[in-house]
């Protein structure tokens, strides 16, 4: 988060990841470090169990949303590569 913040703060565009269980702490601390609409992109809870085949598909669940924070513009239905 901080990182994430930071970076925005600079100007620079940043993509902070966190699962669904930790979704209010990174509100509290986009907050506390004064960037309280800071988006976080959120991933489905857990992520250990899981084997690759099902990480790569959260991660193209929210590819999407990360094209868009990065480049602050439509993601244009572009997807990751399988």
């Amino acid at each position: 988060m901080h990182d994430g913040i930071f970076f925005e703060k600079a100007g620079i565009p940043a993509a902070v990841f966190a699962t669904t269980e930790f979704s209010n702490a990174a509100r509290a601390q986009a907050k506390a470090l004064g960037l309280p609409d800071f988006e976080v992109i959120l991933v489905e809870h857990p992520i250990q169990p899981l084997t690759a085949e099902e990480v790569h598909g959260r991660a193209d669940a929210v590819f999407a949303q990360l094209l868009t924070r990065l480049t602050g513009g439509p993601s244009l239905g572009l997807r990751a590569a399988g």
